[in-house]
């Protein structure tokens, strides 16, 4: 029996060569010895023997040869020259790790922020088998999606797929509930949640901590996240306890699960079975199955996603019922859903990977300018240390040596400025978080990013540092001693490069941000056909809905309150479409897709719809549902009706009458068409929301008052509101972020930008500080010296407009095109960009200049 291999020659490794052989003898005859009693444990005492003589006495030296010590002596030396160029020129090198260290921020917090937005629903166990299913439905030529399907859909005609989970998720209720806090039966605790199937759970990676693993199999359930948990709970075990929603139906708590990570799709705090959702709505197995939910499918193996659309598309899954309504199902990657869920007439065109892709652009962008100015500004100061290098290569340096001395220190100013940045990037990330509605949850330690960060550090230090390393030590030793520098850098034409190229970035990325904060004043002022300002959304509860009639009375009390209205849904974000609307004359086979709305008989009204042929809804006693209806001016167009009002239309299976014609108004985002709407009215029992109109300037007073009037009708719930002008900006809450996020790069490009003019017309000055003076001794004013050295920007500053003006005209106008509705391009901000850029050269030049112009011209000569 022999020791362990690897142990004994891990000893031989570090081991002195003189104590080898007196350490090596001692350990295996105590092994030996050990291997007598028990073989196992003289193994263990072997690999500890090894291991306790592992002390730095007993290791073997390093080798002295000449080669490492040369080797040394020239990385010491290397650093030493570094740090002394530093502290010699601190302004020069301090813009330059302020420069770098800007760009490398930038471009550090979009890398998590892209990396966070590429990471939603990976987390799940073999992703490439998620699949999310959309509808197509075509409307007489033009297709619609949606990201949902029909709730009685059944897949066990396709092999492939193992399961399927239908959830139906929201906002409002009855996804958003209250629940009572153990020994806190006042206090109203909203919690968001689903109802699904029960293969919610075993399609999707949401662990459960504790009890059932299948929750959602019994009828009275409820999952609930940890977070909830601990707020109902605290830290005493849930599992089995009754609870109520919304203090109506009593469930039992089967399991806890753990809380959803934010990159997910899918979020909720618990979630519980369809049975109980059918009792909230009041609504039997059928019924349920006209809705369409959300549906995520799971298949057995990695399939491709066109081949389980066809399958969906099959009789087994697609009904003849949905076929006759035109609509066709398609599975899609759910990996893909994030960055990639804008369709237009049935294709995918695009959605958050169009931002994504344009904040790595602007990243990449800003990471250039800082290495032209890190270039620029080490090739502009060559000649400064010109007079050193030609002394090492007559001393008899070579000039791979001097390129390795000068890329050694682009290299140690590039680490320096990395550190700093990350540093900095930790230090801001609270701040860059607050301007985003998803704030990032992973670091710069996280995953693969380190690898990216290293490959990053080593692309940009050889990037910043091979063309003036090659440059430097290319002076010939003659010439420079000599003083006969002429145009020794050859790096005059390359620096007029790089600066039309800074300048086109900085240009460029103006004139975008400018179009951006246009469009989005156009979106703000656009009339969406009502009037969505000094209104608040009230979500009522079934005790409000009783007493309706009360709680209006009590709020028309007041003078700040101008019009109470309710519906089923916000005229903001109608969604959805029915294609089941028939009229006189129409032709067949025609599918129109109609918004429909329920509302109350005032609604219109207090949302401020104008009439435009016939009447408004009327107050009765009893709303008569779909009996009578109003239409916008689209929807008349539409049906093409001689005389519309009187005329019977049917929406579904419901037959109403038309009564009047309503302005045509906005259901959706401006980056959607308009479409034709039909009003109908319902009863109190089918709204969802109460819409309060007050007086402009008297939201404080209109607020108390409603909430007085609430807590009268309904003292056990907290109430739950909205400001109509908060759900309007929500809407447009990408294009908020994107906006705020290019303002912030746009100034950090004007930043590397202005360093970098900054270290360049201080270098000019230097260099021709001795034309400047006797320019000046032979009458020069300062105007005329000022003017020759702008001259030297002009056509740099021309031929950068004349690259970045047709660019962002393209990638603005292409922007603009994703909206329905848009601005018109500004050109004014073309010709401002332009006399703005050039005043900031200007004033640039003038400061850096001033004290040289103004200084006695003499002394400078009398100094040279």
């Amino acid at each position: 029996m022999n020791p362990p291999r690897w142990a004994d020659r891990f000893l031989q490794w570090y081991c002195h060569p003189d104590l080898l052989e007196q350490i090596q003898g001692d350990v295996y005859e105590l092994f030996y010895r050990s291997a007598k009693k028990n073989k196992t444990w003289a193994k263990i005492s072997f690999i500890w023997n090894v291991v306790r003589f592992f002390r730095l006495k007993n290791i073997r030296p390093v080798k002295n040869n000449y080669q490492n010590n040369l080797f040394g002596a020239m990385i010491k030396n290397m650093l030493l020259i570094s740090v002394r160029n530093f502290v010699r020129q601190p302004g020069h090198s301090l813009l330059n790790v302020f420069g770098l260290a800007t760009g490398f921020t930038c471009a550090f917090l979009i890398l998590l922020w892209v990396s966070q937005e590429y990471s939603f629903d990976r987390f799940h166990p073999e992703t490439e088998k998620l699949f999310k299913v959309i509808t197509h439905v075509n409307g007489s030529g033009t297709i619609q999606t949606y990201d949902a399907a029909s709730a009685g859909i059944s897949v066990s005609t396709v092999p492939e797929i193992e399961s399927a989970a239908i959830v139906s998720n929201g906002s409002r209720w009855p996804h958003e509930l209250c629940f009572r806090a153990e020994g806190k039966a006042n206090e109203c605790v909203y919690k968001n949640g689903v109802y699904a199937n029960e293969s919610l759970f075993s399609i999707f990676n949401f662990p459960i901590l504790e009890g059932d693993p299948n929750p959602l199999k019994g009828n009275t359930n409820i999952a609930i996240s940890e977070d909830m948990a601990i707020a109902l709970f605290g830290e005493a075990s849930p599992v089995g306890k009754m609870i109520k929603i919304d203090d109506f139906w009593e469930v039992t708590i089967a399991s806890v699960f753990k809380n959803i990570p934010s990159n997910s799709s899918l979020r909720f705090d618990f979630a519980m079975p369809f049975s109980i959702l059918k009792k909230q709505w009041g609504v039997n197995d059928d019924q349920l199955s006209e809705n369409f939910f959300p549906v995520y499918v799971k298949t057995h193996k990695a399939v491709s996603a066109e081949l389980l659309t066809e399958k969906l598309n099959t009789a087994g899954v697609l009904t003849e019922e949905l076929r006759e309504q035109k609509i066709a199902y398609q599975a899609y990657p759910l990996t893909d859903w994030r960055l990639n869920s804008k369709f237009e007439e049935g294709k995918n065109s695009g959605g958050r990977i169009e931002y994504v892709v344009l904040f790595i652009v602007i990243a990449s962008l800003v990471v250039i300018m800082a290495v032209i100015n890190f270039v620029n500004m080490s090739t502009a100061r060559a000649t400064l240390r010109a007079k050193e290098i030609g002394v090492r290569k007559v001393t008899g340096a070579m000039r791979s040596a001097i390129a390795a001395q000068f890329m050694g220190e682009s290299f140690m100013i590039v680490l320096v400025a990395f550190l700093l940045s990350g540093l900095i990037t930790q230090l801001v990330l609270p701040f860059f978080n607050a301007l985003l509605s998803e704030p990032i949850q992973i670091s710069l330690l996280t995953g693969y990013i380190p690898l990216y960060l290293f490959l990053f550090l080593i692309s940009v230090a050889l990037i910043a540092g091979v063309y003036p390393a090659m440059v430097m030590s290319s002076f010939q030793p003659a010439r420079i001693l000599k003083n006969q520098f002429g145009n020794t850098t050859g790096s005059h034409r390359l620096r007029s490069v790089l600066l039309v190229v800074q300048l086109s970035v900085s240009i460029g990325i103006i004139i975008f941000t400018g179009v951006l904060y246009k469009q989005i004043g156009f979106i703000s002022e656009k009339n969406l056909g009502f009037d969505r300002s000094n209104t608040i959304r009230v979500e009522p509860t079934i005790r409000v809905l009783r007493k309706m009639g009360s709680f209006k009375d009590e709020l028309s009390k007041d003078p700040s309150i101008v019009g109470i209205g309710a519906s089923q849904s916000n005229p903001l974000t109608l969604g959805g479409g029915n294609t089941g609307v028939s009229w006189p004359g129409k032709p067949d086979g025609t599918r129109i897709s109609f918004k429909t709305m329920g509302c109350s008989y005032d609604f219109p009204e207090v949302i401020g719809l104008k009439i435009i042929e016939g009447r408004n809804f009327e107050e009765k006693t009893s709303d008569s549902l779909r009996s009578e209806v109003l239409i916008t001016e689209e929807s008349a167009k539409i049906m093409n009706l001689a005389n519309p009002i009187g005329q019977e239309i049917s929406v579904g299976n419901a037959k109403s009458v038309i009564i009047g014609i309503v302005n045509d108004f906005h259901t959706g985002s401006l980056h959607e068409s308009r479409e034709p709407v039909i009003l109908f009215r319902v009863t109190y029992d089918y709204i969802s929301a109460v819409y309060i109109k007050y007086q402009p300037g008297q939201a404080k007073r209109a607020f108390e008052v409603i909430q007085k009037a609430y807590n009268n009708v309904e003292p056990t719930f907290t109430m739950r509101y909205w400001f109509q002008d908060d759900t309007f900006h929500e809407l447009y809450q990408t294009e908020m972020i994107a906006s705020r996020l290019v303002l912030l790069f746009t100034i950090v490009v004007l930043i590397i930008a202005i360093i970098g003019m900054v270290g360049l017309t201080t270098f000019n000055i230097m260099r021709r500080n001795k034309e400047i003076s006797i320019r000046r001794v032979f009458g020069a004013s300062i105007r005329q010296v000022l003017v020759l050295l702008f001259n030297q920007f002009t056509g740099v500053l021309i031929i950068a407009l004349l690259i970045a003006g047709p660019v962002a005209w393209l990638a603005a106008n292409r922007w603009l095109e994703g909206f329905a509705y848009h601005t018109s391009m500004p050109w004014e901000f073309f010709a401002l960009t332009f006399v703005g850029v050039a005043a900031l050269i200007a004033l640039i030049i003038w400061i850096q200049s001033l004290k040289t112009i103004s200084a006695n011209p003499t002394q400078t000569l009398r100094s040279e």
